[in-house]
């Protein structure tokens, strides 16, 4: 009955994205399937499902982009994940959902009447042992609904919705040295009416997929050295959402399109190495280049569009463990160099160079009061604000 208890407690919870677990995050994310994570690893590969656990967890919404037809100019609101986390050592599921609803009677922007705001976002992640063999589904959903009445009296409706749904399947090679393959499928469609008049309808079909080599070769838990090395296609809407052009860019007025890997070739390679500072501690230096290529076009104006982006980071991260306390620190040096080039016959038309050179730091604790149960805090920034902690408890059974 307590089992019961808390596990029905579980059901009703709140937690950051489902890909990375607060441990990972406080570490800072550039290191997630470098560092032994059993939840972090899970989400990349299946395979590894063998333990039972569940958890709750709390963290701050995350800002989301609005999007409007033109001449609007986009909105950014704060959405905060409700989500499950269960797994045993034959069954598994990990999702987080969103939700974000606003009417506004007397909206201050663009002399509109009134305006309403409705969002909702699931990604969750199903898993079932068969014998020696995990199927898995990955769901990717992200729907918006903005609706205004202009000034004058003009009613206006904007949808866009993407859904994304993939599979993955490991092969191990050698001892320490695994093929990960990853194939997907989904849609991005946008519509627009105006006075009950069906303006636009655009939809883009996608097929997806991207292999990857995983390695990692661990001594202890504080020393191990771990690299990774994969390219294909963006596998997720916040990949594609990333890009430097919308999936839209060449698609017209009421047309319907197929596309193999968005258009975009996207490689990775991380590396990663752990060195043994105390017997419950340790410092990690890592290494990981992102390389993203989308070449698109626009056919109303028959131009083609490229857009390149490349990000070196040098993410550094430590984790040092007090009798039932850990402490962890992250931080990432990074630079980034995007080129977005619009191009007649190869002759450049417009072309926009950047240069960015920054850092970022994240900080987190963990404290485990009792051999199955584990509390996980961490911050990205926020250090002094307590809104800004996500707050992560998780119960092994």
């Amino acid at each position: 009955m307590k089992r019961v208890m808390i596990l029905t407690m579980f059901a009703f919870c709140t937690m950051q994205a489902v890909e990375y677990s607060h441990r990972i995050s406080a570490l800072g994310t550039d290191l997630a399937h470098l560092v032994p994570d059993y939840e972090t690893d899970l989400y990349r590969n299946p395979q590894f499902l063998d333990k039972a656990l569940a958890g709750i967890s709390y963290a701050p919404g995350k800002a989301l982009i609005l999007r409007y037809s033109y001449p609007y100019p986009p909105a950014t609101v704060y959405r905060t994940p409700i989500s499950l986390k269960f797994m045993t050592r034959t069954l598994g599921m990990m999702g987080s959902y969103w939700f974000y609803y606003q009417h506004d009677l007397e909206p201050d922007s663009y002399g509109w009447l009134t305006s309403t705001y409705a969002t909702y976002r699931l990604q969750d992640v199903w898993m079932a042992r068969m014998k020696n063999t995990v199927v898995n589904f990955y769901n990717d959903l992200d729907y918006s609904r903005i609706e205004y009445l202009t000034s004058t009296n003009s009613p206006t409706i904007e949808r866009r919705l993407e859904y994304l749904i993939r599979t993955q399947a490991a092969f191990k090679i050698r001892k320490n040295l695994s093929l990960d393959m990853k194939i997907g499928f989904g849609f991005f469609e946008s519509k627009t009416e105006i006075s009950d008049y069906e303006v636009y309808n655009q939809r883009v079909n996608l097929a997806l997929a991207r292999a990857g080599l995983y390695c990692r070769k661990v001594t202890a838990t504080n020393d191990f050295a771990s690299w990774y090395f994969d390219i294909g296609s963006p596998l997720s809407n916040a990949e594609i959402d990333s890009l430097p052009y919308p999936v839209y860019s060449s698609v017209q007025t009421d047309e319907r399109v197929f596309m193999v890997s968005a258009k975009t070739l996207l490689a990775r390679f991380a590396y990663a190495k752990a060195i043994p500072i105390t017997p419950g501690g340790m410092l990690i230096v890592g290494l990981k280049n992102v390389f993203t290529l989308q070449s698109t076009g626009d056919a109303t104006k028959d131009t083609g569009l490229r857009g390149i982006i490349n990000t070196i980071s040098l993410p550094i991260g430590t984790e040092h463990s007090i009798s039932t306390v850990t402490l962890r620190f992250g931080t990432r040096f990074f630079y980034d160099f995007e080129t977005l080039r619009e191009a007649n016959e190869d002759v450049a038309i417009t072309q926009n160079i950047t240069h960015t050179l920054d850092y970022e730091y994240t900080f987190g604790l963990g404290w485990k009061p009792h051999k199955k149960i584990t509390v996980d805090l961490y911050t990205d920034g926020g250090f002094w604000y307590l809104k800004d902690w996500a707050v992560y408890l998780k119960y092994a059974f």
